[in-house]
């Protein structure tokens, strides 16, 4: 009796952790919500074109990435454009176009995601899937 009490009790549980999977984060199919709505011209690997608007990476309106030994955080507000010119398993080279006509280059997570909104549903695409941002005035 025992036995069988405790092998109801041990898939009863597996039953409901089973249904955990998918817990927190943005729900599939929508858009994080951001301060400032920012619009956007995405091209991935396969040279398709998106419009986006609510662009956002992770959810921030700012770019987070290595450059050398230390973190850099830029705001969209800051840039005109993103280039990404080389993916490695665990991060992504990226050349940043900035407002005042500069540029910079930095390392950023290749697994983030960005996220827009086409107008007609949520977008959302992995780092190592771009090769250019174009931010819109």
């Amino acid at each position: 009796m025992k036995r069988i009490l405790s092998l109801f009790l041990l898939l009863l549980t597996a039953f409901f952790l089973m249904g955990m999977g998918d817990l927190g984060g943005t729900p599939e199919g929508s858009v994080p919500a951001v301060d400032e709505d920012y619009h956007v011209q995405l091209t991935d690997r396969e040279g398709v074109s998106v419009s986006l608007s609510q662009f956002s990476m992770d959810g921030n309106i700012v770019l987070q990435g290595k450059r050398g030994s230390g973190t850099m955080s830029i705001p969209f507000s800051a840039l005109t454009a993103i280039e990404v010119t080389q993916t490695r398993s665990n991060d992504a080279t990226v050349n940043l176009s900035l407002n005042e006509g500069e540029s910079l280059q930095i390392k950023i997570p290749g697994r983030a995601v960005f996220y827009g909104s086409t107008g007609f549903g949520g977008y959302q695409i992995r780092v190592d899937d771009v090769t250019r941002i174009d931010f819109q005035p």
